[in-house]
């Protein structure tokens, strides 16, 4: 047991730290589009902006009927080259003909929707672009899905998080030159998606057996089965993440559209360690609950979230310390009205980090009914709350409104969890380092409160002081266990390079 905990967690670590780059790359690239698009566009064109991009994604996600989860989940489960290319091709005859023809409704309806709907008439162009990209980007997650099932991080890195975010970034910084607009970003978005969806169909057919000459055991209905709850969990989650600027836009103006998707990805960068983890963590868990090994799933758990816990717990911190500077440095002054709603939005994010890979961890024992459920009545709060709080408070309205949704979602889904599993994310190798950093940033936050003034200077500053206390304190509060050590063999292995005096330091710091 011992053994396969090792080789799980050096697993984990090897794939988590692959895609934690590959997410990095991508977040960084996207992250300085969106500030150029800002910048540049101003807040009316940006909203405006904005609209269509958000229209692609939401749409594209729920076309998608949750089928990229359910080949994730059946693929590590199959090893017959004939049961994987029934499930792959049963995919794909589910998901794009639901896509062409939503394509083709929003291409049509797109005025009325515009009007009615979004009471912003100015969109009907954007949503006409975000139409012609919504086949390719439910191909592209489709596909993603495979390379996820087929436990591969590398094609996966490759195409979301390096060819995507480049293509984007070319196209985006094409169209700001040319000074085409809104119109221009969307269809910079749209023809990123085409390229990087027939990137991803090029995998599946090459490095799968999708294209072999053997029969395929087609599974639709057990597929459909599984995957139709997550359809509604991804609609659930997509109105969590999108619903607010759709209000904001009917209820308010493209202007504070414009803020609101100014301080949404700076605070969603917090989701960016879980993330990284969470994509192999899946079929990882996926594969110890077929096994048997609930010891070994719950002590997984807890090493991973307590690592994305202590990796965002810094990032935590400045946005709440320096959130007009933060916004300032970034998208520009233009947008630091957003502030408050900045540190509302990262607090909620970080209540994931908290209690871990806990909708992943449903996901792969099979509790998609249960996710449902719990989505439902999540997203049913968030619309509520959105309808009560954005005409009066705009962007804030948003932003308190999602911080509470996502609250609600983790608490219920780690509830579950626990019921369902036994598994949850405290012990005393989280609680005490966790601890130690309250303090800390109690302390450092009183000191620059009191002595200092908020701006660049003392961001930087600060930042680098409490950055090595607060690894001393990681090391001194018994964070780092004998499973964290297979994080540096991981990277010997891969790099190798030689760490044997590191893995002595941290030997002795931890007192082994």
């Amino acid at each position: 047991m011992k053994e396969s905990r090792k080789s799980v967690v050096r697993g984990l670590f090897k794939g988590g730290s692959i895609i934690f780059v590959g997410l990095a790359l991508e977040l960084g690239i996207s992250f300085f589009g969106k500030i150029l698009m800002a910048r540049i566009l101003g807040q009316v064109e940006y909203g405006v902006a904005t609209l269509g991009i958000k229209t692609l994604s939401f749409t594209s996600a729920i076309l998608l009927i949750g089928l990229n989860t359910g080949v994730g989940r059946y693929l590590p489960r199959f090893d017959h080259d004939a049961d994987r290319k029934g499930i792959i091709l049963s995919g794909l005859e589910l998901a794009l003909p639901v896509a062409a023809a939503a394509a083709v409704t929003l291409w049509v309806f797109a005025d009325p929707i515009a009007r009615l709907f979004l009471r912003a008439p100015e969109a009907v162009s954007v949503l006409r672009a975000a139409a012609v990209g919504l086949p390719f980007a439910v191909l592209l997650k489709f596909s993603i899905g495979v390379v996820q099932g087929m436990e591969q991080t590398v094609p996966k890195v490759l195409i979301r998080n390096i060819f995507q975010p480049t293509i984007r970034f070319v196209l985006i910084a094409a169209v700001l030159l040319l000074g085409l607009g809104s119109i221009g970003i969307v269809w910079a978005y749209t023809a990123t998606f085409v390229a990087a969806g027939i990137a991803g169909l090029y995998y599946v057919v090459r490095h799968t057996p999708v294209a072999a000459s053997i029969g395929g055991t087609r599974i639709r209905r057990e597929l459909l089965r599984f995957s139709a709850p997550l359809m509604l969990m991804t609609s659930m989650i997509m109105i969590l993440s999108n619903l607010d600027i759709f209000f904001l836009s009917y209820f308010h103006s493209a202007n504070d559209v414009g803020v609101y998707n100014a301080v949404y990805p700076l605070a969603e960068l917090l989701t960016m360690t879980l993330s990284g983890f969470s994509f192999i963590f899946l079929p990882a868990f996926s594969r110890l609950h077929s096994e048997g090994q609930k010891k070994e799933m719950l002590r997984i758990y807890q090493v991973v979230t307590k690592w994305v816990l202590l990796l965002t717990l810094p990032a935590l911190f400045y946005f709440v310390l320096f959130p007009e500077t933060i916004i300032g440095i970034t998208f520009g002054q233009e947008y630091d009205e957003g502030a408050i709603a900045l540190v509302v939005l990262a607090v909620g994010f970080s209540v994931q980090s908290l209690v871990g890979p806990n909708m992943q961890s449903l996901t792969s024992v099979g509790e998609t009914r249960t996710i449902m459920w719990i989505n439902l009545a999540t997203g049913t709060t968030n619309i509520v709350l959105n309808y009560i709080l954005i005409p009066q408070y705009a962007y804030l309205g948003a932003a308190v409104a999602t911080s509470i949704s996502y609250t609600l979602l983790n608490i219920l889904y780690s509830v579950a969890l626990y019921h369902r599993t036994g598994v949850h994310p405290f012990n005393s190798h989280l609680l005490k380092p966790l601890a130690g950093s309250v303090v800390l940033m109690a302390v450092v936050a009183s000191v620059v409160t009191v002595g200092f003034q908020r701006n660049v200077v003392t961001l930087f500053g600060s930042f680098i002081v409490f950055g090595l206390l607060y690894v001393l304190v990681i090391l001194r509060l018994d964070a780092i266990q004998e499973e964290e050590i297979m994080l540096l063999l991981s990277v010997e292995e891969r790099f190798g390079v030689d760490l044997s005096r590191m893995k002595r330091l941290v030997k002795r710091v931890i007192g082994e």
